[in-house]
């Protein structure tokens, strides 16, 4: 009956996520031949949004097949996903229907699905310690739970006296006016001296037993769908893996395979943003490989896959020539570089979104891109030129957890697309950075 239950669910919800991302994105999936649909596949997604970890999957498990859809692909996920107000933490505007989905707790129905919770033994939300250790250490006063640093920044951001609220229940922290405060990620720093201790071994025998758990299920035969990078990219670069996560591959039989799955968002336009998911090729030894290499093949796989859009190569040509003290470039130069950015990635065997390799498509793609610009008070056009604005920063310093798109589009945009081109000579009239 659990797994009736747990299929009914997943069927359920992949139709909801084949069909509400579609409201706001234009989904595109390319190289589901490459997944050989075998029993043991370790699913390695980037992870550039939130909407990462749901849009590929209706697609996908179509692809595999009706016991995909009901048993056989389970997901790992962060663990706060599974604590009181992660829906809160997701869905942040309107902020009345994130304090309306503060109470609710979908970690039952996560379960049900068949999806499996992972610790980050450092970096979590500062609302996820807490809620731990409320049960544990009793409803103490805040000043003998957190931090000295930690009572600072609260009192300071609520504007309340230090002492006032030193001597408060630790358990009023979980109103309202601090949930903002509380959704930065921290380490046990955290706590103060005692309770970060207390909080380290907590988490870390949680960790022990929910990689256990992930392993158990590989070498039943499932295979697992989830993201080594454990976090939302913060300035557009491929974030360091989680050490969990190569663990459990690590740990599975020996013929789990690693399929790399890219997401690449075409996102400084106008409508609706643009989502790109491409398979690479699977990593067949993947288990058996140290975590210095398989992490060098999956960031290599993803890199080679990932698909140039007008985001990245008009955002690169940009800032290139801001850098060079050139903030003025017509339209066409523009158009003209795109172009011949996109033919030329392209006759390497790079992935281009096919409308950049038409006359006509570059000229709309450039058009809802300078559109986008104007909007965000990046660009400003007079006539037929263009002028960069923005005084982005050259280095996207965002706070855990945070992710640099919000604030510097241009940047973000730039970043990916510098990664995503270092295996290629660079060029002068480029991307030279």
């Amino acid at each position: 009956m659990r797994h009736q239950v747990s299929a009914l669910g997943r069927f359920a919800l992949a139709g909801l996520f084949a069909t509400v991302p579609r409201l706001t994105v234009a989904i595109n999936m390319h190289g589901l031949e490459h997944d050989a649909r075998a029993p043991r596949t370790f699913y390695a997604i980037t992870h550039k949004r939130d909407l990462d970890a749901f849009a590929p999957l209706p697609r996908l498990l179509a692809h595999r097949g009706r016991s995909a859809f009901a048993r056989d692909v389970h997901f790992a996920m962060r663990a706060d996903g599974f604590q009181v107000g992660f829906l809160s933490r997701v869905v942040r505007r309107p902020a009345w229907f994130s304090r309306a989905l503060r109470p609710l707790n979908v970690g039952a129905v996560l379960r049900g699905v068949g999806v499996h919770p992972l610790e980050s033994l450092h970096l979590r939300p500062a609302e996820t310690w807490l809620r731990e250790a409320l049960p544990l250490e009793g409803d103490i006063t805040v000043g003998e739970l957190l931090a000295a640093e930690t009572i600072h920044m609260l009192a300071s951001g609520t504007h309340q006296s230090v002492d006032a609220l030193a001597v408060s229940p630790a358990s009023s922290l979980l109103a309202w006016r601090y949930f903002p405060l509380l959704q930065a990620e921290t380490g046990p720093e955290f706590f103060a001296s005692a309770a970060r201790r207390r909080a380290e071994l907590r988490v870390l025998a949680t960790a022990k037993a929910q990689l256990a758990d992930c392993v158990d299920w590989l070498r039943m035969g499932g295979s697992l769908y989830s993201s080594p990078e454990g976090r939302l990219s913060p300035d557009g670069r491929l974030s360091p893996f989680r050490a969990g996560l190569t663990r459990i591959l690590r740990a599975a039989p020996s013929d789990t395979r690693a399929q790399p799955i890219a997401i690449v968002y075409d996102y400084m336009t106008v409508g609706r943003t643009r989502m790109w998911i491409d398979l690479a090729p699977a990593i067949e030894d993947g288990a058996l490989l140290t975590r210095t290499e398989l992490e060098r093949r999956l960031r290599a796989a993803w890199l080679g896959v990932a698909r140039f859009t007008c985001t990245q190569l008009a955002s690169s040509l940009l800032v290139t020539r801001a850098g060079q003290g050139q903030r003025t470039i017509t339209i066409g130069e523009l158009e003209a570089g795109v172009a011949a950015w996109a033919r030329e990635l392209f006759a390497t065997g790079r992935q281009i979104d096919p409308v950049l390799l038409t006359e006509e498509g570059v000229h709309r793609r450039v058009a809802d891109y300078l559109t986008y610009a104007d909007l965000h008070r990046i660009t400003r056009q007079y006539g037929s030129s263009v002028v960069l604005v923005a005084g982005e920063p050259a280095v996207l310093n965002v706070t855990p957890g945070d992710v640099g798109y919000r604030y510097a589009p241009l940047t973000y945009a730039a970043n990916e697309a510098c990664e995503m081109v270092a295996s290629l000579p660079a060029r002068d009239d480029m991307l030279a950075m």
